[in-house]
């Protein structure tokens, strides 16, 4: 992508503390789950995706949504393929993305014929409630005359625009006088509670997002037939049956799609991408000024019993860097405010929940910055 269009796309998101009013909405109290749905193997559903026609050497393509491993669901799954009554020889398949099965034929496919698949998903009884006990699969498909089309590279652009999401602790807030926020734990772990009339955070966190959309790799029946993979920075972010991603970071990124087609595993990978080289400035640790959304005399207190000390509170001093002193605060794990969205569970930190008091509205907790700062007795 051009880079002036990208940072103009940029620069459309303002990156100082006036967006935090324009983001904020009401927080809406939510009861706590206590039966989580997504520590149980279960699919949601599971149906036939190509009817309409698959290439004379294509496969059956199955698509749904599953908890679990793939192919350890597959002795759950009973598939029948027929033509004119008579059962045909194959097998289920997992594919190379998740919830996406393929029933591939033992013999060739008769061409220009129609077959019958009928089957069903038994889910497990562990976890009973998070889905039907069992999902009945029913279709016809069509097989046609002429095999697949070869595969050519996906052509693809990016959309990418910056957004700063508040890096918010009872250290980072600077408040109105008088004021109390505090902090605690709800559902998803640490909560910070805070009005954002009164209060504000004085750090953020710059994320470049980017909207991939590429040409199809091929077109007809074969189309249907081909599982899209996005790799950044040479590693598997995740797969598609359309070239359409989101992706977030926090520092420029380059991308490939890989196009591979389930009937026979060939794959082609299109030209690399790179976005965000010219908006390095805007990712990560921003300095947010309250002072542009907080029209009153400004405060900082030290922490006590999860919440501010009134006897222990300075004036604001933009000049002066706020920190975190360890004990109140929520990190993602980072230490250095520098963390990357959208990479594996073992490089995530805490997601935490940020719910302001009052008018305020719900933020995602991205990170922290360890700055030192000090404190006095009110005088």
């Amino acid at each position: 992508m051009d880079s002036e269009k990208l940072v103009a796309q940029a620069l459309a998101f303002p990156i100082l503390a006036p967006i935090l009013a324009a983001t904020v909405t009401p927080a809406v109290a939510q009861a706590c789950s206590t039966y989580d749905c997504s520590r149980y193997e279960h699919w949601v559903d599971l149906a036939v995706v190509n009817v309409a026609k698959i290439p004379s050497d294509g496969v059956i393509v199955l698509q749904g949504t599953h908890f679990g491993e793939d192919l350890a669901s597959l002795p759950a799954i009973e598939l029948t393929v027929t033509q004119d009554g008579q059962p045909i020889a194959g097998a289920l398949e997992a594919s190379s993305m998740h919830g996406v099965l393929v029933w591939r034929p033992a013999a060739p496919w008769q061409t220009d014929a129609a077959y019958a698949v009928a089957g069903m998903v038994t889910n497990p009884e562990e976890g009973a409630g998070c889905g039907q006990p069992t999902i009945p699969i029913e279709a016809m498909v069509n097989i046609d005359v002429a095999p697949g089309v070869a595969l050519v590279p996906v052509e693809f652009s990016g959309v990418a625009q910056v957004e700063i999401s508040p890096v918010a602790s009872l250290d980072l807030l600077v408040c109105c006088e008088g004021t109390a926020p505090s902090s605690g734990y709800g559902c998803g772990g640490p909560d910070l509670y805070w009005d954002a009339e009164e209060c504000a955070p004085t750090l953020g966190h710059g994320y470049l997002t980017v909207e991939i959309s590429g040409q199809a790799a091929a077109a007809g029946p074969t189309a249907e037939q081909i599982v899209y993979t996005l790799k950044v920075d040479g590693k598997v972010e995740t797969s598609n049956r359309v070239p359409q991603f989101s992706v977030s970071r926090d520092a420029p990124f380059c991308a490939v799609i890989e196009a591979s087609y389930l009937a026979s595993g060939a794959v082609t990978a299109s030209e690399e991408q790179c976005f965000g080289q010219d908006m390095v400035k805007m990712l990560g640790p921003q300095v947010l000024d309250p002072a542009a959304t907080l029209q009153c005399v400004l405060e900082q207190c030290a922490t006590a019993d999860n919440t501010w000390d009134p006897m222990m509170c300075v004036p604001y001093d933009p000049s002066q860097p706020t920190g975190s002193d360890g004990g109140d605060s929520a990190s993602d794990g980072s230490g250095s405010g520098s963390a990357t969205a959208g990479e594996g569970d073992g490089d995530k930190g805490c997601a935490c929940a940020v719910r302001p008091t009052g008018d305020a509205g719900l933020l995602a907790l991205v990170g922290l910055v360890g700055l030192a700062r000090r404190r006095r007795a009110r005088g």
